[in-house]
């Protein structure tokens, strides 16, 4: 499916991507169980994930995108897709959106109201510093809604990480939101990035989030634009094992179970 993002410098990931071609890498890393998320605003797009997620036990959940723009719209998707059993969450790409503050609007808000009544997650593709302040309002607005800021938000690796970590403290104060541990790879400009590069951003997390509120990720095949899956396993499980060896079983597994509701 066409991806109206991809540009001459995301070629490495142009291609299309599928299950069969996940499972080896979920395989070697021994993880039974994986989330695929939307790449584009697009009904078809959920729908193709669904039709995956049907077909494959490894598929425990899906992040969908809904019309959130179009309250009406928004409610006759959710009331549809409310019999996909393996349906986990709703995200919009608001890092696409010209407006920094795309997910305050009145109109969106009105939609999420739909997405907590039906107990679904909240992704936010979050990009410092241009989302992460407005997740403290989104919380305490929606407290029943549980909310996970995707790729920790962007941390700025290869800059100073004072005013980052000051924001994403803000947003984990609130206790209905979660985060990914993903897509760090791309967030450096290092194409020799290891586990020391990621590591100063995970100890910001890690202390803000605890374990119990952070899920590892791979960002793939996105991530195949400054590494691979096999990398970005092992280097970021390095990196948490050097800060909080107790921690690795809840980020590289509880978590995600428990909040997207996997079963084994």
């Amino acid at each position: 499916m066409p991806l109206p993002w991809l540009r001459p410098e995301h070629a490495a990931v142009a291609g299309p991507f599928e299950p069969p071609e996940l499972e080896p890498h979920l395989r070697a890393a021994g993880i039974e169980r994986t989330v695929l998320v939307q790449a584009v605003g697009s009904d078809d797009d959920t729908d193709y994930m669904l039709e995956h997620a049907a077909r494959h036990d490894s598929i425990g959940g899906v992040v969908a995108w809904a019309a959130l723009a179009s309250p009406a719209r928004a409610a006759a998707r959710l009331h549809e897709l409310a019999a996909e059993p393996k349906l986990r969450g709703v995200r919009h790409q608001i890092h696409d959106e010209e407006d920094e503050h795309w997910i305050l609007q009145p109109s969106v808000l009105e939609s999420l109201a739909l997405v907590e009544e039906r107990g679904l997650i909240l992704e936010l593709s979050v990009v410092w510093p241009r989302h992460l302040g407005d997740v403290p309002t989104l919380a305490e607005r929606f407290p029943d809604l549980t909310i996970v800021v995707d790729h920790l938000g962007k941390p700025p690796l290869d800059e100073d990480l004072g005013a980052w970590a000051d924001a994403l403290r803000r947003a984990a104060a609130q206790p209905n939101v979660a985060a990914k541990i993903s897509g760090l790879n791309t967030a450096t400009s290092r194409p020799d990035w290891s586990a020391d590069d990621l590591r100063p951003a995970l100890e910001v997390a890690l202390d803000a989030f605890g374990p119990e509120r952070l899920i590892w990720g791979s960002d793939w095949p996105v991530a195949l634009l400054n590494g691979d899956y096999e990398r970005v396993w092992s280097e970021s499980r390095r990196a948490v094992e050097a800060l909080a060896p107790d921690a690795l079983d809840e980020v590289f597994g509880g978590t995600v179970r428990r909040l997207y509701r996997l079963t084994d």
